[in-house]
């Protein structure tokens, strides 16, 4: 076939010179190689920032994890716990100035000559008696009362309690309360003038006295707490006396 078409063209030229003419050839090696295809996925575009040299790379890389382990380290790590406690805190008070005043001092009791009445000492005070009606104090029983605070002063630690009776019907039991507190506060005023603190003293004005007292209506009785040593039934906390055992509940 290679040898056919020269000698064709020689042959008859104006054939071929005429119109279009194509070269055929049965030879697959003489073909022309076919262009390359192209990738099915193109690669991403490299950024356009420089790329940092190896050694900052590896720098701050080292960075990187250093950071992170000291991290993990300070998350599971607890923190020092100080072998003292922390101090109070301590807000002082506002500086404000308050004006303060004296005591009013007791009012004076002077003894009363013809005053009817008398002053028991007891095992835990004493007993003073009045006349009907009255809240006044004779010389004697006054100076046993003042002799008693005094020494009632030079003792803090006990407490006075002043139980104040009065004569009186069941009818009207605001008048014997009214004489019951006179009398009450006179005692007190004895006592505060002789150096007895007032918070030290608890005044009650009962008036009549209860059902069955057989004692004078017209008394105050004053007991001074720990002045009679406490027998063993009460030395201690829920004791029962040996003379009156307890009862066996069903």
């Amino acid at each position: 076939m290679k040898r056919l078409l020269p000698a064709l063209l020689l042959a008859a030229p104006s054939a071929f010179t005429a119109g279009a003419y194509a070269q055929v050839s049965t030879n697959i090696d003489a073909l022309p190689a076919a262009p390359a295809s192209p990738p099915a996925a193109q690669a991403a575009a490299p950024s356009r920032r420089a790329p940092a040299s190896s050694a900052a790379t590896s720098h701050a890389a080292a960075s990187h994890t250093a950071s992170r382990k000291t991290a993990t380290a300070s998350a599971t790590t607890p923190p020092d716990v100080s072998p003292r406690p922390p101090a109070p805190v301590v807000i002082p008070p506002p500086a404000v100035a308050v004006q303060t005043y004296p005591p009013v001092p007791a009012t004076p009791v002077k003894p009363v000559a013809d005053a009817p009445g008398s002053a028991e000492t007891e095992p835990d005070g004493m007993r003073l008696t009045f006349g009907s009606g009255s809240a006044n104090l004779n010389p004697a029983s006054l100076d046993a009362l003042t002799a008693l605070a005094k020494t009632l002063a030079a003792e803090p630690t006990r407490r006075i309690s002043l139980l104040a009776y009065a004569a009186g019907s069941d009818d009207d039991r605001s008048t014997s309360r009214r004489v019951a507190l006179a009398r009450a506060l006179t005692v007190r005023a004895v006592l505060v003038n002789e150096g007895v603190a007032t918070t030290r003293i608890y005044p009650r004005a009962i008036g009549l006295p209860p059902h069955g007292d057989a004692s004078t209506p017209d008394r105050l009785d004053l007991i001074a707490s720990g002045t009679v040593p406490a027998g063993p039934e009460q030395a201690q906390f829920g004791a029962v006396p040996p003379s009156s055992p307890a009862k066996a509940t069903p």
